[in-house]
């Protein structure tokens, strides 16, 4: 089976996140199972690097970097979209068995193009989000531009990460029998037993530090944990563009937490296993996830979850088992839901062993599955 993964990132891209990650996992799985060819096409991230191999999957990159600034994207977008067009006509057409293209955000509407087997693999519709990161008119013009360029694909497979995703493309009228849910798996091995806990109440916000992801939240919230408990910390961990850093930095002093809120950035998988294992709560205050592979993340190290009841975490989140989800937007209610569960080890065993229940064997197969079923029927 010859797989053209198509992407507007890759898996190096400085602006990669969780969509990237899980489309990886399931790729290279296929590769190394079933002898799949995999290549990923996504714009270039370097502009020394025309093209790398990484667990078996070819990475392809044209076109010139994203970049996180949204002026610079306005710029560069158009160019990948007519490179992409260009290299499947050119390139890719006669050679693979199936297109698998990465929706999240910006479609490349290959479904204009593609009359081979396509399939859309969506992490979720991004919806309310526009509102979040956009200012008027262009929030308004995303979610209408949104919907319609969904519709483009109505007649193609979706394989989306969570029911949450399902329903949201039901209701920009997708038909159910189009969508096919395959579940994330976690790469992180479960610990045998609790760890020990930082001696500080140690609270870690693992994200993109980005408004849709709810950094200014946690550091609201922190605020009213510190007056409870002066000797608590909140660790910031994720990649975020500069502008936004900084007014993070200026909400953390003008709140009186200088000392207490550390922002490390991207860290290395060591390192994040690390802060998970030593933090007492993972706090996830996203106005809207795929599904929450951090949270799953989290649980593999003992550590439950506190986060705002919205699509994706109430997919990955069982209240009582590995977490609790909280209404969304009530920071005083998150607050002392925090503050209750600040040395409940009973939660943390029930959150590792939860975390026992997600395997990317058993979710990538099933993909792969679709893949051939979706081929199977085209020919």
């Amino acid at each position: 089976m010859k797989i053209l993964i198509i992407n507007w990132r890759s898996l190096r891209d400085p602006a990669a996140g969780g969509a990237e990650l899980v489309t990886y996992e399931h790729a290279r799985r296929w590769i190394s199972k079933y002898q799949a060819q995999v290549i990923w096409l996504s714009p270039k991230y370097n502009n020394a690097i025309d093209r790398e191999t990484i667990s078996g999957i070819n990475f392809r990159y044209i076109g010139i970097p994203l970049g996180l600034n949204f002026s610079r994207l306005i710029f560069s977008y158009p160019i990948y979209f007519i490179l992409v067009f260009w290299n499947y006509l050119t390139k890719y057409k006669n050679e693979v068995d199936v297109v698998v293209e990465g929706i999240h955000g910006i479609p490349l509407l290959t479904s204009l193009y593609v009359k081979k087997t396509l399939i859309v693999y969506l992490q979720e519709v991004a919806g309310e989000i526009w509102n979040k990161m956009f200012p008027f008119p262009i929030n308004i013009i995303g979610q209408k531009l949104e919907k319609s360029f969904i519709n483009m694909y109505r007649h193609h497979i979706f394989v989306v990460g969570s029911n949450s995703a399902k329903l949201d493309l039901i209701n920009v009228g997708i038909m159910c029998k189009q969508i096919f849910i395959v579940n994330h798996g976690v790469s992180l091995p479960p610990l045998s037993r609790v760890p020990k806990k930082s001696q500080k109440f140690s609270l870690i916000f693992l994200n993109r530090l980005v408004k849709m992801k709810g950094a200014e939240r946690a550091i609201r919230v922190f605020s009213l944990i510190e007056k409870k408990y002066p000797d608590s910390e909140l660790l910031m961990v994720g990649k975020s563009g500069n502008d936004y850093l900084t007014n993070l930095k200026t909400l953390v002093a003008g709140l009186g937490l200088a000392g207490k809120v550390s922002f490390l950035g991207f860290v290395d998988e060591p390192t994040k296993i690390r802060l998970l294992k030593n933090s007492h709560l993972l706090i996830n205050l996203s106005y809207k996830e795929g599904w929450g592979l951090v949270n799953i993340e989290a649980n593999t190290q003992g550590t439950p979850v506190v986060a705002f009841d919205v699509e994706g975490n109430r997919d990955s989140i069982k209240t009582g088992i590995n977490g609790y989800l909280i209404r969304d937007g009530d920071i005083n209610e998150m607050a002392r839901t925090i503050i209750k569960l600040r040395g409940n080890v009973s939660l943390r065993k029930t959150s590792l062993s939860f975390s026992r229940n997600f395997s990317w064997e058993i979710q990538s197969d099933r993909f792969y599955r679709i893949i051939q079923k979706t081929v199977g029927e085209f020919n």
